[in-house]
């Protein structure tokens, strides 16, 4: 079997979906030897991305002609991917994108990836190029795919809920984190100076993982920063690039009075020193609106960092229920900091074998035998 692979998310910085990507086509290929599976790109592999980590049977192509590489991601999956699925003789689609090109074949199976909801529940959010793209492109996949995957049971639902007449009757629901990077670590003293100079941190610490934007509530949490580091002595450490309205954020660290101390910002940090600053952690906090998933809550507790999440969409699927993780209901200010508060006293322990359900290779090994692929 020929499976061919919308490498899109491989050539930028994104770190969920093509963590989510990688990961899936990793276990996919290594259960399936036989099948070959094509990753087609419409530019060079973004740097904090490795080709090597792939079995043998992955291969990765690239249409090196100029014109072809200048185009944008949307045209060059409309203009050249359809050519390549007839070139390969394709007879799978995978994208962990929900977004599947004009003029595909009937005959090839389409399996596309639903992330969340957002562009839906929280479109002014979202990037005007996202925004159109969900416009064109989202309504028409879902509702066309032969394959739907949800990384969530709320996404699940929100979907089902909001497409009632798509043509998959039974939605498959999985999703993990990449466990050979995000797990408990032996911090060594010459680890954790290097990394804290690396990044201009001093002392301990909380953190905040996500992109810069809106619907990541971030603005909340530094609005209670002023009491909760009066009170605790502990920074709050962000780790996220800049995403549309950002600049929002700098509004509330300017205010008079705001101890521009308590809050770092790292900006993109790779994995490798992401999972460290996990381990190194008091714990993550995350006030996010919504979330489909919540893989920095997951990658957290894996790497033995207490969490404190907001109650709502996929976060509480995640978070309740597990050892060293708390939800909290609303965004009433103090609730917030007493809770965090309460946390980083207590030193909560998570536990790994509590998370079992989220792994890579019980999930490809249910998806493929669901759908004889």
């Amino acid at each position: 079997m020929n499976i061919i692979v919308d490498g899109r998310p491989f050539v930028a910085s994104s770190a969920g979906i093509s963590t989510f990507l990688k990961c899936s086509l990793q276990a996919w290929a290594l259960q399936r030897p036989n099948d070959q599976f094509i990753v087609a790109l419409p530019r060079a592999l973004d740097k904090t991305f490795s080709a090597d980590a792939m079995p043998c049977n992955v291969r990765f192509v690239m249409k090196t002609n100029s014109l072809l590489l200048r185009l944008p991601n949307l045209v060059w999956l409309n203009v050249v991917f359809p050519f390549l699925v007839r070139k390969y003789k394709a007879d799978v689609f995978y994208s962990a994108l929900p977004c599947i090109p004009f003029f595909m074949p009937r005959k090839v199976k389409k399996v596309i990836v639903v992330h969340d909801v957002v562009n839906i529940e929280h479109a002014s959010t979202m990037e005007w190029t996202n925004r159109l793209s969900n416009f064109f492109f989202f309504s028409r996949s879902v509702k066309n795919a032969d394959v739907l995957w949800t990384n969530s049971r709320y996404t699940r639902q929100r979907i089902a809920e909001y497409y009632p007449d798509i043509r998959c009757k039974e939605i498959f629901t999985g999703c993990a984190i990449d466990n050979g990077v995000y797990h408990k670590l032996n911090i060594t003293e010459y680890e954790r100076t290097h990394l804290l100079t690396k990044y201009n941190i001093q002392g301990d610490f909380m953190l905040f993982v996500g992109s810069l934007e809106p619907r990541k509530n971030l603005e909340f949490l530094l609005s209670i920063m002023p009491e909760l580091y009066k009170r605790t002595g502990k920074k709050l450490v962000v780790v996220g690039a800049k995403a549309w309205r950002s600049s929002s954020l700098k509004g509330v660290i300017e205010n008079d009075g705001f101890p521009k101390q308590s809050v770092v910002f790292c900006k993109f940090v790779p994995e490798f020193d992401l999972a460290r600053l996990y381990n190194m952690a008091s714990c993550l906090v995350s006030a996010s609106l919504n979330e489909g998933f919540g893989m920095p809550q997951l990658e957290a507790l894996y790497c033995g960092c207490p969490i404190v999440t907001a109650r709502n969409s996929a976060m509480t699927e995640v978070a309740e229920g597990k050892s060293g993780a708390y939800t909290v209901e609303g965004y009433e200010p103090e609730t917030w900091i007493d809770t965090i508060e309460d946390v980083l006293k207590t030193h909560p322990e998570p536990k790994v074998e509590e998370l079992r359900e989220y792994d890579w290779n019980d999930i490809i090994r249910k998806f493929t035998n669901k759908y004889n692929m």
